[in-house]
């Protein structure tokens, strides 16, 4: 854990180095998503679940002031303008704002395969140069094609060569889809010196599988999850979030973090 970067940093990890963040920044341009229609007892819920940090928009952490006092705080930085208009992504909140709201970290997307007027590989560095004059710290979500479909989305070369390219672009917390199998995705995160957390993807069916891809992400040594989704879309989030925590920082098995989510409810 780079002891360079200042409280912000340290911030947004337990004293393991380990981190379960909530993504609760999907509002930005998919308004109010199923399950996310109330912020307020969306945090109440997976701040009382144990959640380190929350990842989130500038308006919902200026709004939710109070309730996000006491935990790590992550703001997106970019977004598409609408999602009824085909704009490129661009960068929407300033180093100025993170600063105003208090926040810990700035976070941005990193698309390098994405070729259709997405310019995230140019934004991208500036906003770390720009943070980093505050030592403030950012995540990259670093995806080699977005989230378009795309065959070699999750290859494992690409996953890992996209996590390194962020990570020398600036990236102090590099976000990434895990690649499937335990073995593959060590190499991803041997080739990636920022520190990687798994994100969660689309909402899944299975408790079980969604699980069961935290532990091997973290079995091949990734230092937590940034999970929104599978959390607030899930029955009962703040269960759901005991169970996460308890993969992360506990380094339960599967089986006993489905026996934490059932007797939590």
């Amino acid at each position: 854990m780079n002891e360079l970067l200042g409280r912000r940093f340290h911030r947004l990890f337990g004293a393991d180095g380990r981190s379960v963040v909530i993504a609760m920044d999907h509002g930005t341009t998919d308004g109010a998503v199923a399950g996310f229609e109330n912020p307020e007892k969306v945090l109440e819920q997976v701040i009382a679940g144990g959640a380190d940090a929350i990842l989130t928009s500038i308006g919902i952490a200026r709004h939710y002031s109070k309730q996000l006092k006491d935990i790590g705080l992550m703001i997106r930085c970019d977004g598409a303008t609408s999602p009824f208009l085909e704009h490129p992504r661009e960068l929407i909140i300033s180093i100025d704002d993170i600063l105003s709201t208090g926040a810990d970290a700035a976070a941005a997307m990193y698309f390098p395969g994405i070729v259709n007027g997405h310019n995230s590989t140019i934004y991208f560095p500036r906003l770390a140069a720009q943070a980093h004059r505050w030592n403030i710290p950012v995540m990259a979500e670093a995806l080699p094609y977005g989230f378009e479909e795309h065959p070699a989305a999750r290859a494992v070369d690409a996953v890992a060569d996209t996590c390194r390219m962020a990570a020398e672009n600036g990236a102090d917390i590099v976000k990434t889809f895990y690649t499937g199998e335990c073995e593959h995705f060590r190499k991803v995160i041997r080739s990636c010196y920022a520190p990687v957390l798994g994100l969660g993807g689309p909402k899944t069916y299975s408790d079980q599988e969604f699980l069961a891809s935290i532990r091997g992400a973290l079995d091949a040594g990734a230092a937590g999850v940034v999970i929104g989704r599978n959390v607030w879309q899930s029955a009962f989030p703040a269960a759901m979030t005991q169970a996460l925590v308890a993969l992360v920082h506990r380094d339960v098995n599967v089986d006993d973090a489905l026996h934490i989510l059932h007797e939590s409810r």
